[in-house]
Parts: C-alpha cells; structure tokens; sequence
C-alpha cells in the first residue's frame, strides 16, 4: 500500500511540475492618437505600454478590445507587430510578448484599477519615459517600421540588465 501512495504521490507531484512550466504569453498594445502620440500608463511608480497576460478563453481580437476598454477607451486598426522571446533569469518558463499596434478610435482614458496614472505621449516622450532598454528598443523598431513584423529573443537578468540570444528580424 505504502509503495502504491509513493507512485501516486510522485505522479501527481510531476504533473503539477510539467503543469508550471508551461509558456505563457503577454500582449501589449501601443495604441496612437490622431496626433501620432502614443498612449502609457503609469504601473508600479514606471511609465510603460499597457499590457497584460493572455489568459482568457475569447480571441485576440476580442482581449484586445477588452484591454483597451479597461484604459476608457475603442480602437481600430489592430495590427500585429512583434512577436518576442523572453527568457528571465529568475523564472523557469518563457514568455511570448505579443506587440500589438492600434488607432485611438473613441472614449476618454481612464486609469485602471492597478495603475496609477495614464496619458499620451510624443513617441520621444514616451521613449524618456520608459524605464525598460527591451521595451524602448521594441517601440523604436515597431515605430519606425511600421510594415515589418519583427520577432527577437531577449534574456532579462535578474539586475534588469538585456541580453539579444536573437537580434531583431523580420518574420514575414
């Protein structure tokens, strides 16, 4: 019997392994206004894209709506412009960043529950203001070819220093 629980409990003990180390993806939205600015909100004391992870039984499309709804706001134009490798130092998974472009089509912003400020800003504000090297390099690239979906693979050490294992490159 004994021998019986052993293979049971190691079983369902590597189950619940295999089942935390799955990936997981995260989307972020850079959303532009007519003026060209981009919109950020203020998280944790840091200006930055807003994002969050994609975990919800409904479509792309849909959780995109859904994201820009929490911020006030409708968008159009929803575009696909990065897909990006993440390997942090301290988690034992991988993390597919799906950048995601849209145009500001109707609503007022409005701060989310879980941050602190929101607003828009010029692409080079907006660059100031972010704290991330991966996250500026990301809006850069995106920014500024617009018609290329980019892919790269980035290591986040533990001293929020970047590695490239992957330099940007087209996907298409």
């Amino acid at each position: 019997m004994r021998r019986y629980l052993i293979i049971l409990l190691t079983f369902f003990c590597s189950i619940n392994l295999f089942a935390q180390q799955d990936n997981y993806s995260f989307l972020k939205l850079v959303v532009f206004n007519d003026k060209g600015n981009v919109m950020l909100v203020k998280w944790d004391g840091e200006w930055e894209i807003p994002g969050i992870r994609y975990n919800q039984p409904v479509t792309l499309s849909k959780f995109i709506d859904t994201l820009a709804s929490e911020h006030g706001i409708k968008v159009q134009n929803k575009k696909l412009n990065g897909l990006f490798t993440f390997e942090y130092e301290n988690r034992p998974t991988l993390t597919i960043m799906h950048y995601y472009t849209a145009k500001y089509a109707e609503g007022q912003l409005t701060i989310p529950e879980s941050c602190e400020d929101i607003g828009w800003f010029t692409i080079e504000n907006a660059l100031a203001k972010i704290p991330y090297q991966e996250m500026k390099l990301i809006i850069s690239k995106i920014t500024s070819n617009p018609n290329i979906l980019w892919g790269a693979a980035i290591k986040k050490r533990a001293d929020n220093t970047i590695q490239f294992t992957e330099n940007f490159y087209d996907l298409k």
